[in-house]
């Protein structure tokens, strides 16, 4: 042991702490704080932190020196590195202990009462973010072993990649990498030596930032300006490894190598591609179903669609994106059947150009095994104005379409947010123009409205319709931000399901006993506040997980933060899933209501823990707004 148990002063202690990896990209500034905020704690061979069962004592453990063993419920023993938090669980959860932490050496911790930490974690968002990176661990740790040794992402990249891989030399300039993109209509290449050697990796998007954006010159060069670091994997790696790469380092591409040679690439949309497209799968017959009759029996396997995603899948979000690509062929074989009907019935096609547009989770590809209809039309401006033919036309295929997606499934939205309601069936001005007012006035109705309808997207039609009601939404959104605090105001309402000791809490009770909703107390909360930061910030895209992306990208959320608030998302993904699908297979009508007494000890840790993190992630907002959550 050093001299540290002689120097009680910050100096010897920031230093350790500095170099460990709890610790990487906090400030010398911050540690030297939390050093004088705390004291150090000399711990002898044997000696016990605590012990299961004791009373949790306002504590939070850092080793700074020596060593302790973690002795965990299940039976096995974790040994703890300098820097590593001892008591974490119990910080956040505001639990009497279930481990013991031994001393096995003269061991020294730095020991911080929980009301201090608190209050640096909100001064120091560098402190936050370590915590939120150990936090994202854990619940990493606690989840359940998700490799996948069968099905389409258990092959191997090589089925998958596209070979040989486009490539240019060194030499090239940007102004040529930039053509020749173009040219083969190709969004990557390689960059390689002439050996084969594999140099770096050039993107047709971050070849149009440099030039855009920078003094770049074209003539410069694309090792000088536009290549970039490759995330390279080996052509045996199955496609699952390969999708979990990409999530964690924010990769559109992989590069597949053998030794130092590139032979391949793969990309997002390969793997989507992949599932979605697989013969033999339920997509395929939904494509070929001929009548609505063949369609209802379709949907009755949307279960068994569910779990095959689910196996098939190393994240839950993966998964349940998926799931929601099924639902949106099955409703899209249902449009184009009714367009058959109309023509069949001697009201002709479509009169006007239009969009059919999806909200809710549809239009955030988020759908779990029964969602209801939540619908639109966008109609073209020219068409639209003063034509009574067109609007009779729309009236009846909108109506038409409601009845036929009720026929196959989707439930009749409550709140009648449906493409039949003429409040929902408006030409692109008139959408506009309810935008601009809404933004402009914005009240408590609007809002709940608003985090609704600003999860849209294309079900149907011209998609240039739905991104021009986009870009208008998040223009108004960004001159007149009013409407973003009403609609915290509304994510307030809902609360995660931990109590103010950190306990998990009943949010629902009925005859048949006391739950937690997960969608209302968990899930929608994410989304909600996702939404709002994402609107904030002029983000444009839909999905949950894609907007923690984005947010992170910009700067909005820590990249530590971001994996945090994911990694709580895709445990509470996973446990309302496979929660559904228990009831689809045993013939109970669907809830997402969770019976925490039901849940092993394990389960019901890594809830409340997933739950802290989504508290977290509302105070966010709440920092942002000054909402109060009561």
């Amino acid at each position: 042991m050093n001299n540290i148990e002689h120097d009680t002063g910050p100096s010897a202690t920031g230093q350790i702490l500095c170099g460990t990896r709890t610790f990487k990209g906090v400030s010398p500034d911050s540690i030297r704080t939390l050093v004088e905020n705390s004291r150090l704690r000399p711990v002898s061979p044997g000696e016990a932190l605590f012990r299961p069962g004791d009373r949790y004592d306002q504590r939070l453990y850092i080793l700074v020196e020596g060593n302790i063993v973690m002795h965990r419920p299940s039976g096995s023993q974790d040994s703890c590195q300098p820097g590593d938090f001892i008591g974490l669980a119990n910080y956040l959860d505001d639990d009497d202990y279930h481990s013991a932490a031994i001393a096995t050496t003269r061991t020294i911790v730095l020991e911080s009462r929980a009301e201090v930490m608190h209050r640096l974690e909100q001064k120091h968002p560098d402190l936050f973010n370590s915590l939120n990176r150990v936090i994202a661990a854990k619940l990493r740790e606690r989840s359940p072993d998700r490799s996948i040794t069968s099905g389409a992402l258990a092959q191997p990249v090589t089925r998958v990649m596209k070979s040989p891989v486009a490539s240019c030399d060194p030499k090239t300039t940007l102004l040529e990498a930039f053509r020749l993109m173009q040219e083969r209509k190709i969004g990557s290449m390689v960059v390689k030596d002439l050996e084969e050697k594999l140099l770096g990796v050039l993107t047709y998007s971050g070849l149009a930032e440099v030039m855009l954006l920078t003094d770049a010159s074209p003539d410069d060069s694309i090792m000088k300006a536009a290549c970039e670091t490759p995330r390279v994997i080996e052509p045996i790696t199955p496609l699952w490894e390969a999708e979990e790469l990409m999530q964690r380092k924010t990769a559109k591409y992989l590069i597949v190598v053998e030794g130092v040679k590139p032979v391949g690439i793969v990309s997002q949309t390969d793997i989507l591609r992949t599932l979605i497209y697989r013969p033999g799968t339920l997509s395929n017959r939904i494509r070929r179903s001929a009548t609505l009759k063949e369609l209802v029996g379709h949907s009755s396997q949307l279960a068994d669609a569910a779990e095959d995603a689910r196996e098939t899948n190393h994240r839950p979000s993966a998964a349940v994106r998926l799931l929601s690509e099924t639902h949106l062929m099955i409703q899209r074989r249902a449009i184009q059947l009714t367009l058959e009907w109309m023509e069949s019935k001697g009201y002709g096609p479509p009169p006007a150009d239009y969009a059919l547009i999806i909200m809710g989770s549809g239009g955030r590809r988020e759908m779990l095994l029964n969602p209801d209809q939540d619908n639109g039309i966008i109609i073209e401006d020219s068409a639209a104005k003063e034509n009574k033919q067109v609007a009779e036309w729309f009236e009846r295929f909108s109506k038409r379409v409601n009845r036929n997606l009720d026929k196959v499934g989707y439930m009749i939205c409550p709140g009648e947010i449906m493409a039949r309601n003429p409040m929902y069936r408006k030409s692109l001005s008139q959408w506009k123009k309810q935008v601009s007012h809404i933004t402009a006035k914005p009240t408590e109705k609007a809002a709940r409205w608003s985090n609704v309808l600003f999860d849209f997207d294309t079900l149907y039609g011209n998609d240039a319709l739905t991104m021009e009601l986009r870009r208008h939404v998040l223009t108004e959104i960004q001159t007149k931000p009013r409407l973003l605090k009403l609609m915290a105001d509304h994510d307030a309402e809902g609360r995660p399901a931990i109590g103010f000791f950190n306990q998990l809490i009943i949010t629902t009770k009925d005859e048949q006993g006391e739950w937690i909703d997960i969608k209302r107390n968990g899930l929608r909360i994410v989304s909600d506040v996702a939404r709002v930061f994402a609107l904030q910030n002029g983000v444009a895209v839909q999905n949950t997980s894609d907007r923690l992306k984005a947010l992170a990208r910009i700067g909005k959320l820590s990249d530590d933060f971001t994996v945090t608030v994911q990694e709580a998302y895709e445990e509470l993904l996973d446990l309302l899933l496979s929660h559904q699908i228990r009831q689809a297979r045993a013939g109970k009508k669907l809830n997402k209501l969770i019976d925490p007494e039901k849940l092993t000890p394990q389960s019901r840790g890594t809830l409340r823990m997933a739950m802290r993190a989504v508290k977290r992630f509302q105070d966010r907002l709440q920092d942002d707004y000054g909402t109060e959550i009561f």
